[in-house]
């Protein structure tokens, strides 16, 4: 029979080898895992914000224009002041004779129909003037990114 002594318990109880995380390697291993969920919301955030500036379309503002200028062709100028302008269409446009209103509406570049409906030429602009001289209308448009456009329309 072996005889065992309460020091020989005592140390194989507590000096028993347990394996499981440090507390050190925890920290270590949370450290790591916040460093790298926090580098893929940065990511996602800086996507996100140049999402539209990534994939913008900058013939937008060239379509605008140039369906507003087969629309004026040969057009009157009937009123205009720094918010709107007020045409009538020439004889040989599709639709002769009828008036329109150019329109800035709050970020927006937009014709209207004297009673009804309206065409939304330039959408999300920061900012749009109009400035008439005789029968001359220069549009005004800065977008997002500051960038400044200037456009010509010559009424009769």
């Amino acid at each position: 029979m072996k005889f065992i002594s309460k020091r020989n318990v005592w140390n194989t109880i507590v000096f028993k080898k347990h394996s499981a995380f440090l507390l050190s390697e925890i920290l270590v291993s949370l450290l790591i895992l916040i460093l790298i969920l926090s580098m893929i919301d940065f990511l996602l955030t800086s996507y996100h914000n140049n999402r539209e500036r990534l994939f913008y379309n900058e013939s937008n503002w060239e379509i605008a224009m140039l369906r507003l200028e087969q629309m004026t062709a040969g057009a009157q100028l009937l009123q205009a002041d720094d918010k709107r302008v007020l045409f009538e269409t020439a004889g040989t446009y599709k639709f002769p004779h009828k008036k329109y209103q150019l329109q800035i509406y709050h970020h927006m570049l937009r014709i209207t129909g004297e009673h009804e409906g309206h065409v939304p030429l330039l959408l999300n602009q920061r900012q749009f003037s109009f400035n008439v001289r005789e029968s001359v209308l220069k549009i005004t448009a800065i977008d997002r990114w500051q960038r400044k456009w200037e456009f010509y329309l010559e009424f009769q």
